[in-house]
């Protein structure tokens, strides 16, 4: 009786193994696919920042150009 429950026991371990062996299988299969995806979202957030600081340097020029004026108007 114990070398039966023995056997299923080994049984299931084997299952398991099998199991947890062809999902890391899936998961290194999978590694590609997240390192593509992510690597796209850091090239979208790179062009972002680019923009954002091409924005960055006209708004500073208008607003010291702005501020200029206004110190112009105000000496007189």
């Amino acid at each position: 009786m114990k070398d039966f429950e023995l056997e299923n026991l080994l049984k299931e371990v084997k299952e398991l193994l099998i199991e947890i062996k062809n999902e890391q299988k899936n998961v290194v299969e999978d590694i590609p696919l997240y390192y593509k995806a992510n690597a796209d979202k850091v090239d979208k957030i790179i062009e972002f920042c680019k923009v954002a600081d091409v924005i960055n340097r006209t708004s500073e020029k208008r607003i010291s150009k702005i501020e200029k004026l206004l110190y112009d108007v105000f000496e007189k």
